[in-house]
């Protein structure tokens, strides 16, 4: 085994002379691991680029750059580390270390994690956040972000069943504005005594407006038709729920929920496609919209790690184009060795 430096004139600190005497405590490169002298480096021309070489190991100047600059030591340790790393890889090859199960699996998970800190690091370069970007990271998380008012309500629904007719409508109609006159009085409660907080977004427990609409309204059964009393979290006006799970309410039944003022207020009748229903506003929660500049901030990561996946995708795509499945057994039987 042999080392070669090379004397680069863009490389003006890699001139200094070579000595290597690892070289004769590598395994392979002295009998029985003792500390014997073994050939001494040969001096000559490699080509640009190269500083030396260990069998078929090469030791670039780029690569004794980067080092230099990861380690923070100088250009003469650097290129001596390079070089006792080329020399082990070339003893590992001459072992067949390098077709090892485990160091194939070391390899390719220390090269996937190197690819994607490469992948991190282009999308960082890309530059700032754009607009576009910044809405559809602030499109993902909105309650943190943009959260709209919100309308915390209770309401009665007498259910409608599925392909009722107009008369079961006119009747749930009917039964709903006998229902809004009943819950007058959790109304009146309601503008008397302020809302406890809630210990979970809608919770309404020990809320006596609540306790009291639940009452009045009497849940079960009306003129055979069901009636439902439930206590809901803030909705948005354009039917969106104020929960981290997410979720939605009827368009029309937002929209009614919205138009309500201040606790207490108490809606007209209100149809929907689950039936009629009677709507008690609980209380408004304020929007909570961060500034620009700020949420730019707080979606950057996930913005890189966006764009890094979009490349990742595209460098997939890219080498699935390359890849010919060839299904005739011809071209199976050519992958088994045989024995002659």
């Amino acid at each position: 085994m042999t080392v070669r430096p090379d004397v680069l004139p863009a490389r003006p600190f890699l001139r200094a002379p070579l000595f290597l005497s690892i070289v004769a405590a590598l395994p392979g490169c002295g009998g029985g691991g003792a500390a014997t002298s073994g050939p001494p480096p040969e001096r000559g021309t490699l080509a640009a680029g190269l500083v030396a070489r260990a069998g078929r190991e090469e030791v670039t100047a780029d690569s004794v750059g980067r080092i230099a600059l990861a380690q923070g030591v100088d250009p003469q340790l650097a290129r001596e580390r390079a070089i006792r790393d080329a020399l082990f890889a070339a003893e590992a090859r001459a072992s067949g270390v390098d077709v090892s199960p485990d160091v194939e699996r070391s390899v390719k998970t220390v090269l996937a994690r190197r690819l994607l800190q490469q992948l991190l690091a282009s999308a960082d370069a890309e530059g700032p956040i754009t607009d576009e970007e910044l809405r559809l990271a602030t499109a993902r998380r909105w309650l943190e972000l943009d959260r709209p008012e919100g309308f915390r309500t209770v309401h009665a629904v007498v259910r409608v069943p599925e392909g009722a007719d107009a008369a079961t409508r006119a009747r749930a109609e009917q039964i709903a504005r006998a229902i809004r006159s009943d819950v007058v009085s959790a109304s009146a409660i309601a503008r008397e005594r302020a809302a406890p907080p809630p210990v979970r977004p809608g919770d309404a427990d020990g809320d006596p407006a609540v306790e009291e609409f639940r009452r009045a309204a009497g849940a079960g059964t009306r003129e055979g038709l069901e009636v439902l009393v439930e206590a809901l979290p803030a909705v948005a006006a354009d039917g969106r729920m104020l929960l981290m799970e997410g979720g939605s309410l009827d368009d029309g039944f937002a929209r009614a929920a919205s138009s309500l003022g201040v606790r207490g207020d108490l809606s007209e009748v209100v149809t929907t496609s689950y039936g009629a229903h009677v709507i008690l506003l609980l209380e408004r929660t304020p929007a909570s919209i961060v500034p620009a500049e700020e949420r730019r901030r707080r979606v950057r990561d996930e913005v890189l790690w966006s764009r890094a996946s979009a490349a990742r995708a595209a460098l997939l795509q890219g080498l699935r184009r390359d890849v010919v499945v060839e299904r005739s057994a011809d071209a199976l039987l050519v992958q088994v060795p045989s024995e002659r």
